[in-house]
């Protein structure tokens, strides 16, 4: 069993102030397969001052000292792409080959991207005769999910570093190895004491601590629209910037007359891949009436075409799914479709048959879905597909907007056609035969999905303060 038992605060490895042992569950095998300690608030407050006392130099540096340094942990981040998979593979279900692929690479992007949006950023510009700059924020406190575990925390991390502020990251307690790792890569790189902290810990005692504490001066929190919720209220005492990316239920809108077989594949894998354990999956399917039948063939060949399997062995199978809550709630929600009238057209509830074990899923697909049904509207996080008819564009819009959040959504079809139709989806991220965010793009969403933008140049503004100055010398 592997075991990150301490955590990482001002340059060093130390024990939890009260900590208690937490073992993080292996999905494949339902066996412990890491050991970690949940921390504190006595070790977030040690954190904290840690990244307060180093903010005073570290947001002095320069960008070039910044640049040089996210030069370092790229380069240190590469060497430890393969232990980052090898960790994800045990502790959240991806298999190894998409760890090495796609969640290791992640989060190498986030910070290659940020240091782009760095070189040209502009921190100080004139507004008629005032002149406005963009200074760093302060101590932020990072929250991050266990989906795409790196990828979230490099699309915090970088931008804090690039922006000269000092940091306290939660990761989720579901996957916490990746994070050490990176505390171990950012160690090597030569991060300042302090600038980077790493306090391992649950949502109701470390990221409630974080998030209420009055010398955090941002937090950044990635998850469920639910404890959004309660991540903004806690922090909302000390009026400090809250920034969110939150839940999604993105729609695919197949234009009429698409030619199915190549719009789909792209675009149900993107369901299928991280075995639908991803925020912008886009599982809600809008096929005009028309071509409805011609869909679920189309996709029921890709669904059952996926296979599941161990998640340490190589391969493009899907993987479990992170844990037994997770499992159950997708259980539910299957049954829920069946109980409310939906056509199941394969799939389903119970055990993969090639498993005896394990928090895995059959890849499902739901045809004769309705907007008022649960599986419609409820984040389903697993690989599940649902279909719904339209009759005409406006109706398909109608419904693609008939949602609480609005992450992403994705059109199928003519890019041309696409042209009117995207202005008019409710959504942060609109892509167009395709599912996954583009390199350097915002990333972020509109409604209950969250407020404020990572990647890029957008990622860097929001970790940033603005000031204005007025009346200096011409």
């Amino acid at each position: 069993m592997d075991s990150y038992e301490q955590n990482y605060i001002n340059g060093q490895w130390v024990d939890s102030i009260g900590g208690t042992p937490h073992q993080v569950i292996n999905p494949a095998t339902e066996e412990p397969g890491t050991k970690i300690t949940l921390g504190t608030k006595a070790d977030v407050d040690a954190a904290v001052a840690a990244a307060k006392e180093a903010f005073k130099t570290f947001s002095q540096t320069s960008r070039e000292e910044r640049l040089a340094l996210l030069g370092r942990i790229v380069e240190e981040y590469q060497k430890r792409m393969p232990d980052i998979a090898a960790s994800l593979a045990v502790e959240m279900g991806a298999p190894i080959s998409l760890g090495n692929a796609m969640q290791a690479p992640a989060g190498l992007g986030g910070f290659l991207g940020t240091m782009e949006a760095l070189k040209d950023f502009q921190f100080s510009e004139k507004l008629g005769a005032n002149t406005v700059v963009y200074e760093p924020i302060g101590v932020v406190g990072m929250i991050t999910p266990w989906n795409w575990p790196l990828n979230q925390i490099a699309l915090k991390v970088a931008p804090a570093l690039a922006g000269g502020n000092t940091m306290i990251l939660k990761p989720s307690e579901e996957c916490p190895s990746s994070a050490a790792i990176l505390a171990e890569v950012m160690d090597a790189a030569g991060v300042p004491a302090g600038v980077f902290n790493l306090v391992q810990g649950d949502g109701p005692t470390v990221g409630a601590a974080i998030s209420s504490h009055p010398d955090v001066d941002m937090v950044s929190f990635t998850g469920s629209t639910r404890a959004g919720i309660l991540v903004a209220k806690a922090a909302a005492d000390t009026v400090k910037r809250v920034h969110q990316e939150l839940g999604g239920k993105s729609p695919n809108v197949v234009l009429p007359g698409a030619k199915l077989e190549e719009v789909l594949p792209p675009t149900i894998g993107g369901v299928m891949l991280n075995t639908g354990q991803s925020c912008i999956a886009p599982t809600r399917v809008l096929v005009h009436k028309d071509q409805n039948s011609d869909a679920i063939a189309v996709v029921k060949n890709i669904v059952e075409s996926q296979e599941v399997g161990d998640p340490l062995a190589e391969g493009n199978h899907l993987g479990p799914v992170v844990n037994k809550a997770q499992h159950g709630k997708i259980q539910d929600l299957i049954q829920s479709a069946i109980d409310e009238g939906a056509t199941l057209e394969s799939g389903g509830p119970d055990l993969p048959t090639n498993v005896n074990r394990g928090y895995y899923v059959k890849p499902t697909v739901f045809s004769g879905v309705t907007p008022d049904m649960r599986i419609a509207k409820e984040e389903i996080f697993g690989p599940v597909v649902t279909l719904m008819s339209y009759d005409n564009l406006d109706q398909a819009i109608e419904i693609a907007n008939d949602t609480e959040y609005g992450l992403s959504a994705v059109i199928s079809g003519d890019p041309a056609e696409a042209v009117a139709v995207a202005p008019q989806l409710k959504a942060g991220m609109v892509i167009i035969n395709n599912w996954g965010p583009a390199p350097g793009a915002p990333f972020g969403g509109y409604k209950q999905s969250g407020n404020g933008r990572e990647g890029g140049v957008y990622g860097l503004r929001d970790f940033m303060e603005v000031k204005a100055i007025s009346g200096l010398p011409g």
